[in-house]
C-alpha cells in the first residue's frame, strides 16, 4: 500500500482528495491536517510515501513547508495542490523540493496520474498551463537533477542547500536568517561552509554557480 497524506486547511478539499485517492485500492490516505505547523511532526510520526499540500495554510505557508518537510524525510514525494495558477509559485515550490505542481481545478481529472508520476520520479505540471511552460519546467527539472548529481553540489547539506538558494537569489545573510529561522551568525557558518566545499571566494561566484549548474535555471 502506498500511503499518502494530505494537508489542506479546508476539510472538504481534503474530504475530495480522500475520496480520489482511496478510490484506487493499491492507495491509503494515512493522515490528514489544516495547520502548516502540525505538519512535520506529523510527516515524522506517519513516514507517508506521498504528501499532497496545499500552499495557503495557516501558521506556515505551503512554500516554506516544502523546506521543513525535505529536512524531516529525503524520501518523500511532494505534490503540490492549490488554486494559484501563478508561475512565481510553480518555480518557488520546485525550488524547495515539490515534485509536482498541480491546480485543485484539475484534481479530479488529473490527480492519480499526477500521483503515479511523481511516485515514479518524474515531475509533474498541471495541464491547465501552457504547454511552452511546462516543457520548460520538466527540461530545467531534469536538468538540475542530472547536473547535481554529477557535481559537488551533492556534498552539501539539505540546510547549506537552502542557504545557498536564499543567497544565489539576492538574499542578504539576515534576510536569509530570517526565512529559515536561524540566526545571521549560523547563515554565515554555512555561507563559509558553502564556499569551501564548492571552492568559491564570494558572494558572486555562489550566484554564477547556482547559474551555471542550472540551479536557479527557474527564477
Amino acid at each position: 500500500m502506498i500511503s499518502v497524506f494530505l494537508a489542506d486547511d479546508h476539510k472538504l478539499v481534503r474530504n475530495g482528495l480522500r475520496r480520489i485517492v482511496e478510490e484506487n485500492p493499491d492507495y491509503i490516505v494515512c493522515g490528514e491536517t489544516g495547520d502548516g505547523l502540525q505538519l512535520a511532526r506529523e510527516i515524522r510520526s506517519q513516514k507517508p510515501d506521498l504528501l499532497l499540500l496545499d500552499i495557503s495554510m495557516p501558521n506556515l505557508r505551503g512554500i516554506e513547508a516544502i523546506a521543513k518537510i525535505r529536512r524531516v524525510s529525503k524520501k518523500i514525494k511532494i505534490l503540490v495542490v492549490t488554486m494559484h495558477k501563478n508561475e512565481e509559485y510553480v518555480c518557488e515550490c520546485l525550488l524547495n523540493g515539490a515534485h509536482g505542481y498541480m491546480l485543485k481545478d484539475d484534481a479530479d481529472a488529473e490527480l492519480m496520474e499526477a500521483i503515479k508520476t511523481v511516485l515514479e520520479g518524474q515531475f509533474y505540471v498541471s495541464r491547465s498551463f501552457s504547454n511552452e511552460l511546462i516543457e520548460k519546467l520538466i527540461k530545467g527539472h531534469n536538468k538540475r537533477t542530472g547536473k547535481r548529481q554529477n557535481t559537488v553540489f551533492r556534498e552539501l547539506t539539505n540546510r547549506e542547500r537552502e542557504v545557498l538558494t536564499l543567497l544565489a537569489e539576492g538574499n542578504s545573510n539576515k534576510k536569509t536568517a530570517t526565512i529559515l529561522g536561524i540566526s545571521v551568525r549560523t547563515v554565515e557558518h554555512h555561507r563559509l561552509r558553502i564556499m569551501q566545499k564548492l571552492k568559491l571566494k564570494n558572494t558572486s561566484d555562489l550566484i554564477k554557480y547556482a547559474i551555471k549548474t542550472g540551479f536557479l535555471e527557474l527564477t
